[in-house]
């Protein structure tokens, strides 16, 4: 009696580690906010654009690029953004600086942390869908 795997190796999930290139390049995405505000945006048409641009290029690159775990490489590169944005808005005193407290100052860093992960994670898990389409064919 022989032991089989259930599943060929073809159809497992890659396990190779993240790449850190990619979740460095995910994250830098993060620069569309300064950028696109200094182009005199207001914030509601700024959101409007970066939010979508930054989702659709992590989902693209996550699932064309062959990352191997896309959810954690999404995940950690939500986490990274997340990061950046609360030192930019603190170092920049626009969102949490400025006079606030320190536990709104907290609060608003945890929001953009989450927020950030489940971005992150959200465009994993799409990425990997894309990616079992593209190797169905």
């Amino acid at each position: 009696m022989t032991n089989t795997p259930l599943t060929s190796p073809s159809t497992t999930t890659p396990r190779g580690s993240v790449r850190w290139p990619v979740v460095l390049l995910l994250a830098a995405t993060v620069l569309l906010w300064p950028l696109l505000g200094a182009a005199g945006l207001d914030d509601l048409a700024l959101a409007a654009v970066v939010v979508p641009v930054t989702a659709l290029t992590w989902v693209a690159v996550l699932g064309l690029r062959d990352a191997p775990r896309p959810v954690l490489t999404g995940t950690l590169a939500g986490l990274l953004y997340g990061g950046v944005l609360v030192a930019l808005s603190v170092g920049f005193g626009g969102g949490f600086g400025g006079g606030r407290t320190a536990g709104v100052v907290l609060l608003g860093a945890v929001w953009e942390l989450t927020w950030g992960a489940l971005l992150g994670a959200g465009a994993g898990l799409l990425g990997g869908g894309v990616r079992q389409l593209r190797s169905s064919r």
